[in-house]
């Protein structure tokens, strides 16, 4: 059975799988004449749900039933919902929708899916993660793996034509985020001794809502007021088909802006034709700003790593094909700009890695006897060729009393910090607070400090916040630990996080009765017990 590697984008998704040959091929899509979807979907009635550039199309006529852009709600608290003909959908369930879509296109072409690596923006939290990895099982797939977009860019880099000890920078602009990455390419030797590539990441940046759509929006409303300028009217009096007409031929200019220094728009505005010169100087004029901000991610990266010198800088995502983001980069690395295949890159590079995943799976299974594993062709020879260390998008660790002061208070403890290599574990020993606790409450936090310990945001009873926002200290949720009767205060509790790629598990174990509880994050409303103090856990044993 083949594995796949999806592209799950917040504009345009992509699949991809290796070829006969073991080289990375993306899946066409013959609908749309593309190799793309469009990550757009629209609810035209009760039974008939549509997914791709036929959606998109919809986007001003029957705005109120279309959802797009959702890549950049998953996730995230308090994120909204979704509500057509009776029924609720949430993000998940709608990037579930666009991946089922992927699904359809390799199946109606003859092929099997099941297992896949699904990539995810650098900087996405463990929420996003998890949220992300549920949308592909929602749609009836085995994710074996999330992988950083930037990443999976530079493994379909090195597989293409790797060179020795090179440290890339990776722009990804997306149609809706932007990752940088540092990326340091060498060669070592695996456990078998073997000469292998080695990806290691060295630092990374970005924004979630940043990308693509920002350039459209600006170009949108450049037509749309040229168009008004022209007929004497204003925005308001410009009807829903014509903005409709306008969207769907702004990406169209965008594009012949790329190529052209001019791009001529014909709009019908209330029966008149109305056209509407666009020249490439106005469009990045009225757009500097934007790719300034990307710059300035650019800067606070390579800051992280002072002493690193930048041989390749290689552009990612299907905003990098605009000229000035070209300009501006090689602006900044004269000479070491390269541009290969940049909308289809992450897609191929996750094809490459979930090859990798089955190999070693197999392998695995292999030594321990079982021969019903069946391999991937090709996966082995992938498997020997590269090996990919990559780092921690958060720091993460627990909520914990402090009661080695004259006063007791409440700490957050980073166990694994921001930019450790993945995956990785810690474990530390806490302790009861009172004697005869029937419970504890393990609470999770994830953060973007590298602090040894933090003081999240607190109400007046002392107890936790969702977030703070001064280092983005977010609550992922607890883990009830049940104490047996008569519990003293000073029985050990070991307490372990683990973090890669796909998320965080948590495990706490009764070093006195050897009992474990572990489970994957859960939310505060998935839990029904009485909270109080005393439901805590303290540093010392004291």
């Amino acid at each position: 059975m083949s594995t796949y590697g999806i592209d799950l984008g917040t504009t345009y998704s992509c699949i991809a799988r290796l070829d006969s040959n073991g080289n990375p091929e993306v899946i066409r899509n013959n609908e749309d004449d593309s190799n793309t979807v469009a990550s757009v979907v629209f609810f035209e009635n009760e039974n008939n749900v549509v997914v791709g550039q036929a959606a998109k199309e919809n986007v001003e006529t029957d705005g109120e039933r279309v959802v797009q852009f959702v890549k950049r709600e998953i996730g995230k608290r308090d994120t909204r919902t979704y509500e057509f003909d009776g029924k609720t959908y949430t993000p998940v369930e709608i990037s579930a929708l666009i991946l089922t879509r992927l699904k359809n296109l390799v199946e109606a072409q003859g092929g099997t899916i099941e297992d896949v690596v699904i990539t995810v923006p650098a900087y996405f939290g463990l929420e996003e993660r998890s949220a992300t990895k549920q949308a592909g099982e929602l749609a009836g797939l085995h994710v074996l793996s999330l992988i950083n977009e930037p990443t999976a860019a530079a493994l379909s880099y090195c597989a293409r034509q790797f060179q020795e000890d090179r440290t890339i920078l990776v722009y990804d602009l997306g149609g809706g985020t932007f990752d940088v990455t540092v990326v340091k390419m060498s060669m070592t030797q695996n456990s078998s001794g073997r000469d292998v590539q080695k990806i290691t990441v060295l630092a990374t940046g970005g924004d979630d809502r940043l990308g693509g759509k920002d350039w459209d929006d600006r170009l949108f409303n450049y037509i749309l007021h040229a168009c008004c300028d022209e007929n004497g009217l204003t925005p308001e009096d410009i009807e829903a088909e014509t903005r409709q007409d306008i969207r769907g031929k702004v990406e169209e200019a965008k594009r012949k802006l790329s190529k052209k220094q001019s791009a001529k728009v014909r709009i019908d505005v209330n029966g008149s034709r109305t056209e509407i010169n666009v020249k490439r100087t106005d469009f990045e004029q009225m757009t500097s700003d934007i790719v300034a901000k990307t710059m300035n991610f650019v800067d606070a990266t390579l800051e992280k790593v002072p002493n690193v010198e930048i041989d390749t800088v290689l552009l990612v995502g299907g905003s990098t094909y605009m000229p000035m983001i070209k300009d501006a980069v090689e602006a900044k690395f004269p000479g070491k700009v390269q541009q290969h295949d940049p909308d289809q890159a992450v897609a191929k590079g996750a094809a490459i890695y979930a090859s990798m995943l089955v190999e070693e799976v197999g392998s695995l299974s292999s030594a321990q006897g079982d021969d019903s594993s069946g391999e991937t062709p090709h996966a082995e020879q992938l498997t020997s060729k590269f090996t990919v260390e990559d780092q921690t998008p958060r720091s993460f660790g627990p909520g914990v009393v402090d009661t080695t002061g004259a006063k007791h208070k409440y700490v957050l403890e980073n166990f694994i910090k921001i930019g450790e290599k993945m995956p990785a574990v810690f474990s530390k020993t806490y302790y009861p607070l009172e004697d005869n606790q029937e419970r504890v409450l393990l609470r999770a936090f994830e953060n973007m400090s590298t602090d040894d310990t933090l003081i999240p945001c607190v109400d007046e009873d002392g107890n936790p916040q969702a977030t703070d926002p001064a280092h983005n200290v977010k609550l992922l949720g607890e883990l009830v630990v049940n104490l047996p009767p008569n519990t003293s205060r000073d029985t050990p509790i070991k307490v372990t996080f683990k973090v890669d790629a796909s998320g965080v598990h948590v495990e706490a174990v009764n070093t006195k009765t050897d009992e474990t509880f572990e489970t994957f994050l859960r939310t505060e409303s998935d839990i029904d017990v009485e909270r109080s103090a005393v439901h805590q856990l303290r540093i010392s044993s004291d």
